[in-house]
């Protein structure tokens, strides 16, 4: 299976133990945290969370199998710069959800919308995603016109669903189904497919 994928100065790479370190620092940073509806965490906190995912993952992969959730390590030229998911989502039948942070230092450079679009894209090509789901805090602006720009629809609003460092904040849902053609899969499959890929 292919664990590395190119897209310009962007490599997105199937998260190992290695970059683990660069999720710990990017988890602490409180403005990466603003609108996540947890953190700033400790680094032990982060570790604790992703560290048996990863462990699942590599485990998963020398066994020859595919992993159950797919996360994503975001490099720029080679420096750590964010991380993406596509998750199963529970009793969904093929709905995926994505997900993706970055660091601070690399906000308003595009790197949020690639770090979307690859998620999208390995959920629908390569997971056979029926249905791509994501969500945001109301207060993520930035990633709600990413949303958008990918064509995803706003379904819903969970309001005051989550308590953040003392206030309620509503949770946005957002849906893409792939049926309706509100994605551009040729666009995405151009810079990302496997004809793109190195090892």
């Amino acid at each position: 299976m292919d664990t590395r994928w190119l897209a310009g100065d962007l490599a997105f790479t199937i998260m190992g133990a290695e970059d683990l370190g660069g999720v710990a620092e990017m988890l602490a940073d409180r403005r990466v945290c603003e609108h996540l509806n947890f953190g700033p965490n400790t680094r032990e906190e982060t570790l604790a969370y992703f560290g048996p995912m990863v462990a699942a993952i590599e485990e998963a992969l020398a066994c020859g199998v595919a992993p159950e959730n797919y996360l994503f390590a975001i490099h720029e030229r080679g420096r750590f710069v964010g991380q993406c998911a596509a998750l199963p989502i529970a009793f969904g039948g093929d709905n995926f959800l994505i997900g993706y942070q970055l660091r601070a230092d690399a906000w308003g450079r595009g790197i949020g919308t690639a770090a979307a679009e690859f998620a999208l894209w390995f959920a629908l090509d390569e997971l056979g995603a029926r249905k791509v789901s994501a969500d945001c805090l109301a207060t993520n602006l930035g990633s709600a016109t990413i949303l958008e720009r990918c064509g995803f629809v706003r379904e819903g609003v969970l309001r005051a669903h989550f308590w953040v460092r003392g206030a309620p904040r509503d949770q946005l849902l957002w849906g893409l189904l792939p049926a309706e053609g509100g994605v551009d899969r040729r666009r995405l499959r151009a810079r990302f497919a496997p004809d793109r890929r190195r090892r």
